[in-house]
């Protein structure tokens, strides 16, 4: 543990002080998600506030709290300055898994692919804690990343990753379960399974429809020549219209169901609609019930007439509860959406007067709990 210990002098009692710390993490970090906050107070013996945080502004104010308890505080910043400089990681394969607990029995709540960055806070055994561009924070394998030292500040780091912006010269795999190959042949021996939305370096020129990339770990494969993108090039191919949000998303129907999944390889819910719309350059947060509070509202109304395309609807599992579920609405109501009773991504009806409305359909539109409209 690196932080300034504060000595300690008489004070409030060690539950009153438990209370101001859990005031402090409430004002600082109210979503336990998109920061880490392993604070405790420790009330053996002579009490103290230890731990770490990624919410640096709030470690004067847990010193202050603790000296006014009469209590040490050993409170450091992440990340950890023990992994030195090397605080960028990139993930060097398909898809790195961001679990809750560093453990891989632990549960999936997201994946990073090849070529995201994420910022390393600190170390477990093989395992390193990390915060993604969107803030979602996790523990990654430490054989899924590659590690190096970034050329920006910390803050104008964490402004570029927040902002979807990859390294210069970066290519985005815009085709579907594309592969990386040993050489130009369409029949050279694989060397990197890759997914849509992965990002690579430009290694060379074409050869015989095929171009060679730098991947994060160094290797070079090849890729066919229109299988990627420049990622300044985006736009022109991904526009930011409900129209062409729809048809992306529609090329995943059949994708099946993965809790945490953002990748062809498996979808969850807010997973396609995060990496459709981050293709697509609006960059939302992870879950449904974040994503909630992007946009402006829509009243859809009986016959859900003032949907538009591309408009995003929520769900809930008990009235006034949070949004546990979230599609991507086309005019009319129809919803395309990874679901688990479908298995996988596929459209529903939402609007009564649809004849394709199933009882699944009818169960949706029960639980709609709001619809955002993220889109200009």
């Amino acid at each position: 543990m690196h932080g300034v210990t504060d000595e300690p002098r008489p004070g409030a009692a060690p539950g009153a002080l438990a209370d101001r710390v859990e005031a402090i993490r409430r004002a600082h970090l109210p979503d336990s998600r998109v920061g880490v906050w392993d604070v405790a107070v420790e009330e053996n013996g002579r009490p103290r506030v230890i731990g770490w945080t990624t919410a640096a502004g709030a470690i004067d104010e847990l010193r202050r709290a603790a000296r006014e308890a009469g209590a040490e505080a050993v409170i450091a910043a992440l990340p950890d300055p023990t992994l030195g400089a090397a605080i960028l990681g990139t993930a060097h394969r398909a898809l790195a898994h961001v679990r809750r607990e560093p453990r891989h029995g632990s549960e999936l709540v997201s994946q990073v692919v090849l070529g995201e960055e994420v910022v390393c806070l600190r170390s477990r055994d093989d395992w390193l804690q990390v915060q993604c561009a969107d803030g979602y924070t996790g523990w990654v394998h430490r054989g899924s990343l590659v590690r190096s030292a970034p050329r920006e500040e910390r803050a104008a780091l964490g402004a570029r990753l927040a902002a979807g912006q990859p390294p210069e010269g970066t290519l985005v795999l815009i085709a579907r379960s594309p592969v990386a190959r040993a050489g130009p042949a369409p029949d050279a021996p694989p060397a990197c399974d890759l997914v849509h939305g992965a990002r690579v370096l430009t290694a060379g020129e074409t050869e015989g429809g095929a171009i060679p990339v730098l991947l994060p770990d160094g290797l070079v494969g090849w890729i066919d020549a229109g299988a990627a993108v420049p990622w300044e090039s985006l736009p022109d191919r991904f526009p930011p219209t409900g129209e062409a949000i729809l048809a992306h998303a529609a090329l995943f129907l059949g994708v099946p169901y993965l809790w945490g999944g953002a990748s062809e390889k498996g979808y969850d819910c807010s997973g396609i609609v995060q990496r459709i719309y981050g293709l697509h350059g609006i960059m939302l947060p992870r879950d449904s019930d974040q994503q909630e509070a992007a946009g402006e509202p829509v009243t859809p109304g009986d016959d859900w007439s003032a949907v538009q395309d591309g408009d995003l609807a929520f769900f809930h599992d008990s009235p006034g509860g949070r949004a546990t579920h979230v599609g991507i609405l086309a005019r009319g109501g129809r919803l395309l959406h990874a679901s688990t009773t479908r298995n996988g991504v596929a459209w529903d009806a939402l609007a009564p007067a649809d004849p394709d409305r199933s009882e699944f359909g009818a169960l949706l539109a029960s639980r709609l709990s709001a619809v955002r409209r993220v889109l200009a």
